[in-house]
């Protein structure tokens, strides 16, 4: 499945590569059947496979022995799965080291607004420099100390823009990518897709808030006021980081994010040729024997077979 995984996720990177440069906010779900596929592809091992005879090279090079293939891909596997481990203990420090704030007034009020029934907790890092949201059963928002300084509206925004994250079930979706990640870690392009499918998160989840009636120019004051550069586990989303302040201020002056049909047909006509490419298992054809000329078959026939006597 190395093979049907690769051309597949090159072919949908170089799709979005092209999109993403006239529209850096296109609509995320794209990115996500992308790396949904990527994740299921090798259950399509269990698909019924048809042999195509392929003409056998002479002399290929053993250089790499295919039977050191698996060994590789485990070493890396257990190298950004423990990764993926620290990540999440990383996760469990940051909530000893913060305290809980769940009484701020504004923090129910936007719970209220966004109409979020599942349980949230805000708290309150000392080190950290812009809101960072975390956790998938019970989610988590994290405020910098020095959110104690910002105007009403400021924090506000903030708290829209983190629960907006929680309402749209972002979380989830960026675990998804990370676990593809460490599946796929050899494939430069899966990784490149989860870093684009993280800053389409931000610019979608901006303008969720504007169809929810949030004013873009208080908004975009705002971004401008509380997001600064922030560094977090690759398990949480960061309000900064992912996308350029400069940029996100353009896109919600333009009036939101645009879908692609184009960008979707082309997902689906890759994602159906690696389909068909993980169907087709290649054999190499069996050598015919080399069939003398009649004209020697008759000489060898006729010859004598005692010429000394």
């Amino acid at each position: 499945m190395i093979i049907p995984s690769l051309v597949f996720s090159i072919l949908a990177a170089f799709a979005m590569w092209i999109f993403v440069r006239r529209n850096p906010a296109t609509d995320p779900r794209v990115t996500v059947a992308i790396l949904a596929l990527l994740l299921i592809l090798p259950l399509l091992n269990f698909l019924p496979k048809y042999s195509l005879p392929v003409e056998a090279s002479i002399g290929t090079s053993n250089s790499l022995n295919p039977s050191l293939l698996p060994s590789i891909w485990t070493l890396g596997f257990l190298f950004f799965g423990l990764r993926g481990l620290i990540d999440v203990l990383s996760m469990q420090r940051w909530n000893r080291e913060s305290r809980l704030a769940n009484n701020l007034p504004a923090f129910q009020e936007t719970l209220s607004e966004l109409t979020i029934s599942r349980h949230v907790d805000l708290r309150i890092h000392p080190c950290l420099t812009s809101p960072v949201v975390s956790g998938l059963i019970r989610p988590r928002i994290y405020l910098p100390e020095s959110s104690a300084d910002w105007s009403p509206q400021t924090l506000r925004m903030a708290l829209l823009h983190e629960l907006g994250h929680v309402q749209r079930r972002d979380l989830w979706m960026a675990t998804l990518a990370h676990i593809v990640c460490i599946l796929h870690w050899f494939n430069p392009s899966v990784w490149w897709l989860r870093r684009t499918f993280l800053s389409q998160c931000e610019y979608a989840c901006d303008a969720h808030l504007v169809e929810k009636g949030t004013d873009p120019n208080i908004y975009a004051n705002a971004l401008c006021d509380v997001a600064q550069s922030a560094s977090a586990p690759p398990l949480s989303l960061a309000m900064a980081g992912h996308v350029p302040l400069r940029e996100r201020i353009i896109f919600l002056s333009s009036g939101g994010r645009r879908r692609s049909a184009i960008l979707t047909g082309l997902i689906l006509v890759t994602a159906g040729s690696a389909i068909a490419m993980s169907m087709v298992r290649f054999v190499p054809k069996r050598a015919t024997p080399l069939l003398a000329p009649m004209n020697e078959v008759e000489i060898r026939f006729n010859a004598d077979p005692f010429p000394g006597n």
